[in-house]
């Protein structure tokens, strides 16, 4: 039952004591790869970037360090209601400055135009969209040609 709940709550957590955990072990475990993950993406100050499944934010703050250009912006995509919250406090100042935008959704129906993103990067999600070639589209038709 225990393996159950905390398998849920890795692929959406919420407001509770085994996503409280969850978040925990985000820190602890998935800080360190999504640090990885903007600097294997090569982001440039003028880039639009997209991280899907954004978790608490440590990806964003990483890359949002990045795009310093006046045409850098961060897209963020998660459709866990909690980490969507736990983010966007995270990222307060920069969303107020229009540099951060997120989105409380899931990758297929994701509100982005296409053609919007030079660079797209995610931890740890994957195993979670329950169809892979949806989200492998959904993610070409918003990234740049």
């Amino acid at each position: 039952m225990l393996p159950n709940k905390v398998g849920k709550q890795l692929g959406r957590p919420t407001y509770s004591l085994t996503g409280w955990l969850v978040t925990k072990f985000f820190k602890w475990h998935n800080q360190i790869l999504e640090e990885n993950a903007v600097k294997l993406s090569n982001i440039q100050p003028n880039d639009t970037v997209l991280e899907l499944g954004h978790g608490p934010g440590f990806g964003l703050q990483a890359a949002s360090q990045l795009l310093t250009g006046p045409e850098g912006k961060l897209i963020g995509v998660d459709y866990s209601q909690y980490m969507h919250e736990m983010a966007s406090k995270r990222m307060k100042e920069q969303i107020s400055r229009g540099k951060v935008m997120l989105y409380y959704s899931d990758l297929v129906t994701m509100p982005i135009e296409e053609n919007t993103a030079d660079k797209v990067f995610h931890c740890n999600c994957y195993y979670f969209w329950p169809d892979l070639r949806a989200g492998a589209k959904a993610i070409h038709k918003v990234m740049k040609p």
